[in-house]
């Protein structure tokens, strides 16, 4: 898989060198001079859209002993071959929180000093998965007919490239589009005012469904094709469908261009608490409390290992699938954000980071420390 986007360093790096002349070029949003690489700040400088809680939020209970020192891990960023105790290892990271849930227990949390519970942290890519989600229920709700239909019957502006009368919305979800990679298509539905501007600007490197590319703007237009579908915001239809159902603690919100549209690739902004909700939802097959709130044969196919249509082993329907032995999945976002889901264990990991140390981040996988947690309980 080709990883070319906000999810991964190389958009980041990509900035310093390009923007400035891109910009004084006139072809990219003046603000991506300035801002350069995406920050947890972001969440503040773009509109937005609320997404309300219920009333009766669903908690999670408490578990009687300390786990904090008994979970020991190793993150390898020292190469010294110890073990330390989860809580330690992550406060030598930009973890801004961390919360780990097995059988709707905590058994241990942290939050960063300064951080509350209640703080809203942003998704970046894990907003992928729950774009995913939203699709689903579009389907079965028959507001979208299959994963297989025409992106362009949703989207008729899409007429530009002939392509387009073979792209579905399964090629989105997979991505395996055929769209090519472009910064300045990623710089105008990030920062610019009018996603539109960078949609419009689509070309593509191959056929869809010829093989795997991760780009943000496969999950931008997925996130268009639900509005024009249910003929209403990303964030109205996951306040009625998910936010409220799952009785999540506090209201989210959602960040939009100046006309209103959510960027669904990424900028969910919640809390930890709600975000492992979401989880558990994954972890249940869809289930939410005797609700079934997605229909369970799509939560399966989601987390499922598909390798027609140029589709890989390790992502589908925009969800990061783990090994084979511990049967694991994640939802994941640039800086290491994580949703980590074992069913077997019935484990939830919840992992939010800020942006640290380029090295560090680099040989840290985080994929690993959750498996050493997991080999624990």
């Amino acid at each position: 898989m080709i990883y070319k986007n906000i999810v991964g360093w190389q958009w980041v790096a990509l900035v310093a060198g390009t923007m400035i002349l891109a910009t004084a070029q006139g072809c990219l949003p003046v603000r991506a001079l300035f801002l350069t690489s995406p920050d947890h700040k972001d969440s503040e400088r773009f509109d937005s859209d609320i997404i309300k809680a219920g009333n009766q939020p669903f908690q999670f209970s408490k578990a009687d002993k300390r786990w904090e020192k008994q979970l020991k891990v190793n993150d390898w960023t020292t190469d010294l071959p110890v073990f330390s105790a989860i809580e330690d290892v992550v406060a030598k990271h930009n973890t801004s929180a961390l919360v780990i849930i097995r059988n709707d227990t905590i058994l241990t949390e942290y939050f960063k000093e300064g951080s509350a519970t209640d703080e809203k942290h942003a998704s970046y890519s894990m907003a992928k998965s729950v774009t995913s989600a939203l699709i689903g229920i579009a389907i079965q709700e028959g507001y979208i007919g299959s994963v297989d239909e025409l992106v362009k019957q949703y989207l008729p502006e899409l007429n530009f490239h002939p392509y387009f009368d073979k792209l579905t919305i399964r090629h989105l979800l997979n991505h395996t589009s055929g769209i090519k990679y472009s910064l300045t298509i990623d710089a105008f539905i990030y920062y610019g005012k009018d996603v539109w501007k960078g949609i419009n600007q689509i070309d593509f490197d191959t056929l869809p469904g010829t093989k795997q590319s991760y780009l943000n703007t496969n999950s931008q237009l997925l996130g268009m094709v639900l509005e024009r579908a249910t003929k209403t915001t990303t964030s109205q239809y996951l306040q009625t469908k998910i936010w409220q159902p799952l009785d999540m603690e506090s209201d989210a919100f959602w960040s939009t261009d100046n006309k209103g549209q959510a960027k669904t690739y990424c900028c969910l902004n919640a809390t930890a608490y709600d975000y492992a909700k979401f989880g558990r939802l994954y972890l249940n097959n869809g289930n939410w409390q005797g609700k079934q709130i997605i229909n369970e044969a799509w939560v399966k196919q989601s987390i499922a290992r598909d390798t027609t249509q140029g589709s890989s082993h390790g992502y589908n329907f925009s969800w990061h699938i783990g090994l084979k032995e511990y049967n694991d999945f994640m939802a994941i976002g640039l800086y290491k954000q994580h949703i980590y889901i074992n069913p077997e264990k019935q484990l939830i990991i919840v992992l939010l980071n800020h942006k640290e140390d380029k090295l560090k981040a680099e040989r840290v996988n985080w994929w690993y420390v959750f498996r050493q947690i997991a080999d624990q309980l």
